[in-house]
């Protein structure tokens, strides 16, 4: 590899050249490109590639791609997506940059990157240049020798609606700048592609299009010297080698489903196998190399024109499983009274693995269908389907199918609408269109790309349309997307929802980093836009008040129970009964069921109640997983038909994975009439606008599509028109004010006097639904803040929650004053407060920078400003904080708020001006000054500057019990040993108020001092609340003396949680327990008692639960794992008794871990899985392995976590993922999160299971058999009685 001495070339137009070659490269040269998505699609292409192949045919040279969208100097995607670098416990990743760069014996890197990072403006240029300059360094190390390619300009968009970019270069050649600078500095060779530019290459101003790919490529190659005057002619086989390299070393660097790979399911079936000649993924993955080396090898020889390109067939479908005929199926369904089942469609028809179903203007049904799910073989070429349904003579069964596109690789989302059909599948969300009406795709484009493929099961799916025209879809938590737009990069980290706005590409992330379901599969709108998403594991929740794309992580509370859903539709139209109207069904795949529920109105949310099941089956394949109501209004459902339905948990290549089948099912009401086919394509615009009075959701949905297709303002001047001539004695008149309005968001015509007309509706929930609407226009509304502050008065909760919404989806200082006063002003419920907080944090820059700089005041309204400076701020309102705290202007709820907010971002400084009595107006606030710093103890290492003891044994010596109370906790948290000698009169005094006594107790403890036969006294005489507390302290101080104490109450059969906490909790617990147990000679009832009780928390003591087995003469004798073993018991659990086996569920203990029915847990959440459907999800095969051997397989989420800290504690939970450095953790059997800060980890390590290695070992045969037997049938809709 030669480069020539000058450093910079500059292409700014299309026919610029190079004074002579820079670029030489030979046939030992590994030449990596790193970029962003144009980067991707330049390569996807394989234009630049070929040409630079051709270029060098006689020692051609390797090319690695490394780029993926939204990369910047910040973060490389090929290192920093979760797993890849490091991989997860055990499983080696890929590792980080430079050891990728080794691995492939990279020579040259090609680097094009800047255009992401110029959005920042002038803020981001010194991070820019300190990062350009690490990552310059890292790429050039090794003898490497970079190319660094400039951004092109920002263009002009095609499209109005976009933003002008051009805006944006004035910024851009900063960046520029910088690179160029950069380049010099490493020795490295700069093209320039932005001085000077003069072709266009874009469509949405941002990235090359798909047409223009073959000139960029030749515009790139020539500023690298590389020319060629004929272009592409001649190189088309060349390409198409180049091409199939390229995609066989895309499967094998970024592979679907690398979650299962390198990341936290490594280690179930899916990813590791066992059985003989059946393949894992990792086992899969492995033979890719050989085929890349293969397909290198062709490259080079078409190149010098001794081959053809070699392109990997289409790969046969292994054969056909068995399966039932689509009448026996429907043999087995049981509608629900008055209802009626018929076939729609079938594999007759070419309907296989059927994800998502909608339909057209036309009412032609589109199926998506995958036989490539759950991964493509390797090398095999993906030719998934969408498939278009006709039901040509109206008798609710479809007779005629067409591929209306192919080639497809999973499209878990399908939705209709502008003329075409949007699909996502992979990393793409792609919008195809048949331009010559034979039913048949013509046009393919990729509208955004960077979407996450660490799991193909949660891949962007269930596209939604809105009333309004935005388009929903979910990722589950193995996702992670990052996607440029033209508004900025949209970025998803784990499970969340889309929304997308498409004609301006704009994209919000929502519930970012898992903060509302983990596997979501549905979305759906009430006919007043109120919106719930469902999900696959994790319930039902209200998802309207998560509609502010905020990063800031915090829960979203659920409304529905959890089952495995996947997709959900509201009941609408003349076909369905009046008491039906409204409520919503709900696949649950688990089941083989069709749930039903309704929404009650609580608030500014709704609480949930469910209905009696429109439809169940007992056919264990019946696998629903998607569900509209199609044009003649009735329900269709995508029925997978399969008996595997979650790949992780089963075989990789399980030989009874249907590949073959699929049918989609018509529910009808019975003697109700079809719903007559609406006039759509082709009507005037006055015609479609009485469409939008329709009762049906998708007539008028399809009005709005139609509608789309005309000028869009001529549109929404006849909205509005219409919608002031609408009759306002009309039952539905605020409805259909509602849906005019919706037209006009659908088609971004903005009308302000049809806004404000709708925000004045009598009906609440149309001002609801007006209110969010001017968050959306916001940018384009002459007065939006106005409008808000209007708004966020309303007399009903729905509107202001709208309204809070709205704010925080407005970036204007006065947006946040209003939301403030809509949360002081007015109750507040939690869906209120989550907005709230949410709408503060996301608009924080925005509004302390205006209370910063004054052009933001709240005059009287301290608590507006107060309730603001609670949820967010940072140090540059602490000034504000402490005159507030000061003023007394505010009571004590509200300063609560106060202190939080000072704590939260003060430092000891501030510490210490609240810690002072002499700041506060009352003896209460100090008290609740105290309070707030004993709670941020727990997070936080700072302390109030100074000495503390003077302050603290004032506090200590008050009457008022909370102020020693809150003294007590800080002497312990930050162990004053000064004050020992009164925290230790105070635990002796049997007269001290109880909580002061208590608190004295646990500073104690905390304090070191040698109070061992003090808090000794306490375990013997006293009260169970204070014998708990003094047994936590003095296993503090002598772990020894806690365990002879610990475990003389154990041997008398007191098997409290709080008894055993203490050495499950600390290092050494376990086994000083062992030891002062065995002196004690614990007997085996009482072992046995304690031993249940440690079960059921879930410890991995397995050393002290071995111990108090083998006292309680409980055998525990694990098989050695045999495939034989757990087929002999398999068969054999066919002849097992559920009602024995319902019984030995309750005696082992098992249900206190497990749900299973309507038991509850009081609230909190159950230690395992829910098995409610566990015969429907797993083999009996593998319910054996998971009883019996429960680490073998821990099933996602459910892998137990311990952290122990510096300070010795031990912590055990479930991990909550999060992008922060601290650990998240939901301790067993406890509702809340706890956060531990990094900087207080020692050790961090994977425990696996909760449930102990051979928990039900010591059950009899019998006793087993029908244990297992029991749990196969849940789930099944056999009649088995639920579980009480």
């Amino acid at each position: 590899m030669k480069i020539i001495s000058f450093i910079c070339v500059f292409a700014g137009g299309l026919g610029a050249v190079a004074a002579e070659p820079p670029l030489e490269l030979a046939g030992d040269d590994v030449v990596v490109f790193l970029g962003g998505t144009d980067m991707v699609l330049a390569q996807r292409s394989g234009y630049l590639e070929t040409l630079l192949t051709w270029r060098f045919k006689n020692q051609p040279p390797k090319f690695r791609d490394l780029s993926w969208e939204a990369d910047t100097v910040f973060s490389l995607g090929t290192e920093t997506n979760r797993w890849r670098s490091e991989g997860y416990r055990g499983i080696r990743g890929l590792g980080n940059l430079e050891t990728q760069l080794a691995r492939l014996k990279a020579t040259v890197v090609i680097v094009q990157l800047g255009k992401n990072e110029a959005f920042a403006g002038d803020e981001g240029i010194e991070s820019f240049i300190e990062s350009s300059d690490k990552l310059f360094g890292r790429l050039g190390g090794g003898g490497r020798q970079l190319i660094v390619i400039s951004p092109t300009p920002f263009e002009n968009a095609a499209n109005d609606l976009l933003p002008d970019l051009r805006n944006n270069n004035d910024d851009l050649v900063r960046y520029v700048n910088v690179l160029n600078s950069q380049a010099k500095k490493h020795m490295a060779h700069f093209v320039d592609l932005f001085t000077g530019a003069e072709v266009t290459f874009t469509g949405n101003g941002q990235h090359v299009t798909a047409g223009n790919q073959a000139r960029f490529a030749l515009h790139l190659a020539n500023a690298l010297g590389v020319e060629r005057s004929n272009g592409f002619a001649g190189l088309e086989d060349l390409r198409a080698a180049v091409r199939e390299k390229h995609r066989l070393w895309y499967d094998y660097w970024r592979p679907a489903n690398w979650k299962c790979l390198f990341g936290d399911d490594n280690r179930r079936v899916f990813s590791i196998g066992n059985r003989k000649n059946i393949p894992s993924i990792r086992d899969e993955r492995d033979n890719l190399p050989v085929l890349i080396v293969a397909a290198e090898e062709n490259v080079a020889a078409v190149a010098k024109g001794s081959s053809k390109p070699k392109v990997a067939a289409q790969l046969e479908l292994p054969p056909p499983t068995p399966a039932s005929s689509p009448g026996d199926e429907l043999k087995e369904f049981k509608p629900a009274e008055g209802f009626a089942v018929n076939l729609f469609a079938s594999e007759k028809l070419g309907v296989a693995n059927p994800l998502t179903i909608r339909w057209d203007a036309k009412g032609r049904m589109y199926v998506a269908c995958t036989w490539s799910y759950p991964h493509l073989k390797p090398g095999e070429i993906p030719n998934d389907k969408i498939i278009q349904l006709t039901d040509t003579d109206g008798d609710g069964q479809a007779d005629r199918s067409t591929v209306f596109a192919d080639g497809l690789n999973i499209p878990t989302g399908l939705e209709t609408g502008d003329g075409g059909v949007y699909v996502g599948q992979g990393t793409d969300l792609l919008f195809l269109r048949d331009l010559d009406g034979d039913g048949q795709a013509d046009e393919r484009q990729i509208l955004l790309s960077g979407f996450g493929t660490g799991d193909t099961h949660q891949a962007i799916n269930s596209f939604t349309w809105s009333p309004d025209g935005e388009l929903f879809f979910c990722q589950g938590d193995g996702i992670e997307s990052r996607v440029e737009t033209p508004w900025g990069v949209s970025s998803l980290y784990q499970a969340g929802v889309y929304r997308l706005r498409p004609r301006r590409l704009h994209l919000d992330g929502l519930l970012d980093d898992f903060m509302g379901p983990g596997n979501p599969w549905g979305v759906v709108f009430d006919d007043w836009g109120q919106s719930l998403v469902v999900d696959g594991a994790g319930g039902i929740s209200y998802l309207t008040p998560a509609s502010i794309p905020a990063k800031h992580r915090l829960r979203l509370d659920r409304i529905g129970e959890p089952g495995g859903y996947c997709g959900v539709e509201m009941i609408n139209g003349r076909h369905w009964p009046a008491s039906m109207q409204g409520e919503f069904v709900l696949n649950d795949y688990k089941s083989n069921s069709v749930k039903r529920f309704a929404l009650r109105p609580t608030g500014s949310g709704y609480k949930l109640d469910w209905k009696e099941p429109i439809l169940q089956s007992s056919h264990r394949n019946f696998r629903p997983v998607d569900i509209r109501i199609g044009p003649d209004g009735a329900i269709y459902i995508a029925d997978f038909y399969n008996t595997i339905i979650c790949h992780q948990d089963d075989y990789f290549r399980d030989p009874t994975r249907d590949l073959h089948h699929g049918r989609i099912w018509r529910l009808s009401v019975k003697g109700s009439l079809r719903v007559p086919k609406p006039r759509i394509v082709g009507e005037s615009i006055i015609d479609l606008l009485d469409q939008l009075k329709s009762r049906e959701r998708w007539t008028r949905q399809q009005a709005k599509f139609e509608l789309g297709k005309r000028d869009a303002s001529q549109v929404g001047e006849a909205a509005v028109r219409w919608a002031r001539r609408l009759k306002n004695d009309d039952e539905l008149y605020e409805r259909h004010q509602l849906e005019a309005l919706a037209l006009c968001a659908s088609i971004e015509s903005v009308q302000p006097k049809l806004l404000e007309r709708v925000l004045r509706a009598k009906d609440y929930r149309a001002r609801a639904f007006a209110a969010r609407i001017v968050g959306r226009w916001q940018d384009r509304l002459a007065k939006p803040v106005e409008l808000l502050a209007v708004v966020a008065g309303d007399a009903h909760p729905q509107v202001r929650l709208e309204a809070v919404l709205a704010c925080g989806q407005t970036p204007r200082p006065g947006a946040i004053k209003a939301a403030a006063l809509a949360v002081t002003n007015h109750p507040r419920d939690k869906w209120i407060d989550y907005a709230f907080t949410q709408a503060v944090r996301h608009q924080e820059p925005v509004w302390m920078a205006a209370l910063a700089s004054g052009n933001l005041g709240f005059k009287e309204n301290v608590r507006a400003l107060t309730s603001v400076l609670e949820k967010g701020g940072s140090k540059k309102m602490l000034s504000n904080l402490m005159g507030l705290a000061k003023s007394g202007a505010i009571d004590l709820d509200g300063l609560h708020g106060v202190f939080s907010g000072i704590v939260g971002i003060g430092g000891a400084k501030e510490f210490r001006v609240i810690f002072e009595p002499d700041f506060h107006r009352s003896p209460e606030s100090h008290a609740l000054a105290l309070a707030v710093l004993n709670t941020v103890s727990t997070s936080r290492s700072v302390k109030p500057e100074g000495d503390l003891t003077v302050v603290l044994r004032s506090a200590l010596r008050s009457d008022r019990v909370e102020l020693n109370k809150q003294a007590l906790g800080l002497i312990g948290q930050w162990q004053v040993t000064g004050l020992h000698s009164l925290v230790a009169a105070l635990v002796d005094d049997d007269k001290s108020a109880p909580a002061v006594r208590l608190a004295a107790v646990q500073a104690l403890g905390m304090l070191g001092g040698d109070d061992a036969n003090r808090l000794a006294k306490l375990i013997v005489n006293e009260s169970v609340e204070l014998k708990l507390a003094a047994l936590e302290s003095l296993s503090r101080l002598s772990m020894s003396a806690a365990a002879d104490h610990g475990a003389g109450l154990l041997a008398r059969g007191e098997a409290l949680t709080g008894i055993l906490a203490p050495f499950l909790n600390r290092e050494g617990g376990g086994k000083a327990l062992i030891a002062a147990l065995t002196k004690r000679k614990i007997e085996a009832a009482p072992a046995a008692k304690a031993l249940s009780k440690l079960q059921s928390l879930g410890s991995s003591e397995t050393e002290l639960m071995n111990f108090l087995g083998q006292v309680a003469g409980i055998k525990n004798l694990v098989p050695v794992y045999s495939a034989d073993y757990v087929v002999d018991l398999a068969k054999e659990s066919e002849k097992g008794n559920v009602a024995n086996g319902r019984q030995t569920f309750q005696a082992a203990g098992c249900a206190v871990c497990h749900k299973i029915g309507s038991a509850t847990n009081s609230g909190i959440p159950f230690i395992g899985p829910e098995l409610d459907t566990i015969g429907n999800t797993l083999s009996t095969e593998r319910i054996i392995e998971e009883v019996l051997w429960p680490g073998r397989h821990v099933k996602e989420g459910f892998s137990l976590v311990q952290v122990t800290t510096k300070s010795g504690e031990i912590y055990q939970g479930y991990e909550q993922r999060s992008r922060s450095n601290d650990i998240f953790l939901r301790p067993l059997s406890r509702m809340e999160t706890i956060r531990i800060p990094n900087d207080q980890v020692r050790e961090q390590t994977q425990v696996g299971s909760a449930m102990p290695p051979g928990f039900i070992a010591g059950l009899k045969r019998e006793e087993l058999r029908d244990l297992i037997r029991f749990l196969a049938e849940q789930g099944r809709n056999l009649n088995t009685k639920p579980l009480e």
